[in-house]
C-alpha cells in the first residue's frame, strides 16, 4: 500500500465517492464486529450452558458493539489516515486524504478530524446531515472535521 499518494486538489472526492467509501468502510468494520460479536456473545454464553447466561453473554457482546464500534472506527480512521493517507474503502475509489497544500496529513489532522466524526457517531442523523450539507455548499467540499483538521478528500493524482 503506497503511503500518502499524490493528492489532485482539482478533482475534489464529491459526495458519492465519499458516501461509496465510508459505506465501504464501515462494512469492513462490521464484518469484524459481526465476528468479535458472535465469538463474546454466543459463544462466551453458551460455553456456560445455561441459557440465562447465553443471553447475559449476547446482551454483554450488544453492549461492547454499542459502545465499542464508534471507537474502534474511529481508531480505524485515524490511524489509516495518519499511516496511508487513505482508508481502505477511500484507496478502493482512488481517494486521498490531503493537507490543504496537497501534503499528506499528520497525525493531529487526522485525530482533528475524526474527532468531529467520533462526536457525531451520537448525534447521528444530524451530523450526517450537517456533513453533507457543508460538502455539498463547500467550494473544497469539506466537512466539519475536514475544516477543522485542514484537510480535504479528492482523487488521487
Amino acid at each position: 500500500m503506497d503511503k500518502h499518494p499524490r493528492a489532485n486538489l482539482e478533482k475534489k472526492a464529491g459526495l458519492g465517492k465519499r458516501f461509496a467509501a465510508r459505506f465501504l468502510d464501515g462494512f469492513l468494520i462490521a464484518i469484524v464486529f459481526g465476528i468479535i460479536f458472535f465469538v463474546i456473545g454466543g459463544v462466551g454464553g453458551a460455553a456456560s450452558g445455561e441459557s440465562n447466561a447465553a443471553i447475559a453473554g449476547l446482551a454483554g457482546a450488544y453492549l461492547f458493539m454499542l459502545i465499542g464500534f464508534p471507537f474502534v472506527y474511529f481508531l480505524y480512521h485515524t490511524i489509516m489516515e495518519a499511516m496511508y493517507g487513505y482508508t481502505l474503502g477511500k484507496h478502493a475509489l482512488g481517494l486521498v486524504i490531503a493537507d490543504e497544500s496537497g501534503g499528506g496529513i499528520t497525525w493531529v489532522d487526522s485525530i482533528v478530524r475524526n474527532v468531529f466524526r467520533l462526536i457525531g457517531f451520537f448525534f447521528s442523523p444530524f451530523s450526517a446531515l450537517l456533513a453533507v450539507i457543508l460538502i455539498a455548499v463547500n467550494d473544497d467540499e469539506q466537512r466539519l472535521g475536514d475544516m477543522a483538521g485542514s484537510t480535504i478528500v479528492v482523487e488521487q493524482a
